[in-house]
């Protein structure tokens, strides 16, 4: 197996001239261009003191700069970590504790999100005449310095973070030849893999979804237009201007790309859109049609991944879209190269059609947390991962229920969220839905849907009670509901439940 250098390497031998990247810095290089840019980049990290083993936090939304960053540490066979530049000064400041970072490379304009105590290497990307003065500009670093061999597949690429099962946010260690193995595979049979094809990157880096997704680009010699946020408005144009081939999301994404193309007086040319794939959770069937009258040429494909496995576990293929297929709601089958159980409480293997939780072993799963033995111990039992999510099998196809800390028990009844969720995404009132367990004194907890409507309409409890009732059982039902204007989500779409529970919890003894 290759190392991502070597991969690099190769394509900037291959098609030297080839865009490689792109972004909203002004900033483009070609596939020689980026690998040159790196081999320097190491250099400079290697004069600065940096070498094997030492971790350097990164800080940045996509840009070329970040690649280029990311790529030069991992040639050093440094630890490149990767931040999550939504956190607060405090959050990012317990990452530090766990990793001891003892350097810093983050965008001028993220500084201020940084915890006080940092390394004392700090260098500043996009930097300006407004620079801190103990921070080096990005263009001032050019030094040289020696270089060691080449990175092996089994080295360290980067270090990403999980919360998993237990919530605290835990390090994990990407190897070369996992995400070598994630970038081919994943990308098998996507129609927008080819050299030169225009690929919008939204979805952030510093997350398992965005970097797999580069990395898949990458591979194929594709030409990566990295964006720093999302904005539909200007995807949309991208897409046009472009003729992007290729774009990667989350289905709120897709979900948004739709209501603002519909908002305008003239909708743009999105044909030369070929694929587009999303995680996260299934698209409702209606958004699915919507998405796919918006772009008449695209093929959907959804995975299911984390970054445990660095990379997908499962792939619901674009023929697997199709309205006749009973499983196209499901998570898809799994991938090459894993092997997956669903087992019960007491680590036994359920019957297809019975609820577990996935375990999983491979040559991509980590092999343990940054530094903590204990966290390790309890992902991993017996060689298998555990994964935290509860579904069920059915020609194996995997369709994903809850995670397990999400399903609610009611009067003794077992229910998870996420098949409430998919009945009240086909109520043509509803855009957005979340389903959570609420204190009920005599059931112990009871359903609980969190609403956002469609623009200008309204709905009641009882309308919803009927449209659900004859689709699932009596006590599935949702017995009290909220509208909301928004749900609050993470970078990577994943509705975020503790903070909808929070405040129905508020004196009651269960943790939530």
């Amino acid at each position: 197996m290759l190392s991502l250098i070597d991969l690099l390497r190769w394509r900037a031998e291959l098609h030297p001239d080839a865009v490689a990247l792109a972004d909203e810095h002004d900033h483009q290089v070609t596939y020689s261009e980026l690998h040159h840019q790196i081999e320097r980049c190491a250099s400079r990290w290697s004069a600065l003191g940096v070498t094997r083993g030492d971790v350097v936090a990164i800080l940045d939304t996509n840009s070329t700069a970040f690649v280029v960053h990311l790529f030069g540490l991992a040639r050093l066979q440094a630890v490149p970590a990767l931040l999550n530049w939504r956190l607060t000064p405090t959050e990012i400041g317990s990452l530090f504790d766990l990793v001891q970072p003892i350097a810093i490379v983050a965008g001028q304009e993220l500084i201020g999100q940084l915890p006080p105590e940092l390394p004392s290497t700090r260098i500043a990307l996009h930097s300006d005449e407004r620079c801190p003065s103990d921070w080096i500009p990005d263009a001032d670093a050019i030094v040289d310095g020696d270089l060691p061999p080449q990175p092996q597949p089994g080295d360290i690429f980067a270090l990403g973070f999980s919360s998993g099962t237990t919530g605290r946010a835990k390090g994990v260690p990407l190897r070369h030849e996992s995400l070598v193995r994630s970038a081919l595979i994943d990308s098998a049979e996507n129609a927008a893999m080819y050299l030169g094809a225009p690929h919008i990157m939204v979805t952030p880096m510093f997350h398992l979804a965005g970097l797999s997704n580069s990395l898949m680009g990458l591979a194929h010699g594709a030409e990566l237009h990295l964006r720093a946020r999302f904005n539909p408005e200007s995807v949309l144009e991208d897409i046009e201007r472009l003729s992007a081939a290729y774009i990667t999301a989350v289905p709120a994404m897709f979900r948004s790309l739709v209501e603002t193309a519909r908002s305008q007086t003239q909708v743009p040319d999105l044909s030369s859109m070929l694929e587009m794939s999303y995680g996260a959770s299934p698209i409702p069937p209606e958004l699915v049609r919507e998405v796919e009258m918006l772009f008449p040429n695209v093929r959907l494909r959804q995975f299911y991944g984390m970054t445990e496995i660095a990379g997908a576990l499962t792939t619901l293929t674009p023929a697997d879209h199709d309205p006749s297929n009973p499983h196209r709601q499901s998570a898809g089958r799994v991938n090459p190269g894993f092997e997956v159980r669903l087992v019960d409480r007491h680590g036994d293997d359920v019957m297809d059609g019975e609820p577990g939780e996935i375990i999983v072993r491979g040559s991509s799963v980590f092999h343990n947390y940054w530094k903590d033995p204990e966290a390790t111990k309890e992902a991993i039992i017996d060689g298998w991962f555990q994964t935290g999510d509860i579904a069920v099998r059915s020609d194996g196809y995997i369709t994903i229920m809850d995670r397990a800390k999400d399903m609610v028990i009611t009067g003794g009844e077992n229910v998870y969220p996420a098949e409430i969720e998919a009945v009240l995404y086909e109520h043509s009132a509803i855009a957005d839905v979340a389903v959570i367990g609420i204190p009920d004194d005599q059931l112990g907890e009871r359903v609980h849907a969190v609403i956002v409507t469609q623009p200008g309409t309204t709905v009641d409890l009882e309308t919803i009670m009927d449209f659900c009732r004859g689709r699932l059982a009596g006590y599935k039902l949702p017995r009290s509901m909220e509208l909301v204007s928004e749900l609050p989500r993470n970078p990577t779409g994943k509705i975020l439940k503790k903070e909808l529970r929070s405040h129905h919890w508020e004196g009651h003894l269960k943790k939530v």
